[in-house]
């Protein structure tokens, strides 16, 4: 086998390793996006960019009038589906505050 083989081999086995979904957590997570979508936010789940002098998490930022949340697609589903039930949290508290103080 010459040298290019080995190297394509190698290549193939590195796949980037994805956590299995169930069904049900699957049907949560689907939950949890339409209804952060429903307050304003759009949600991408994203392989995040990693490596020396990178420690990328999950997180929320907003553009102009947009509002993101971003999502590592390589933590734990159950991980991913947390995350996404403390921004939701953290948007309705925020709405209700804007709610009262306008009041």
């Amino acid at each position: 086998m010459n040298r290019a083989s080995l190297i394509i081999r190698k290549a193939k086995k590195r796949k980037s390793f994805r956590p299995a979904w169930t069904k049900e957590q699957d049907l949560k997570y689907k939950e949890l996006v339409a209804q952060l979508e429903q307050l304003g936010f759009t949600v991408r789940r994203e392989e995040l960019k990693r490596g020396h002098c990178w420690k990328v998490v999950s997180g929320s930022c907003r553009s102009l009038s947009q509002r993101f949340i971003f999502v590592d697609s390589r933590l734990a589903p159950q991980d991913q589906i947390s995350f996404l039930e403390l921004k939701l949290l953290d948007a309705k508290t925020e709405g209700e505050s804007q709610v009262s103080e306008a009041a």
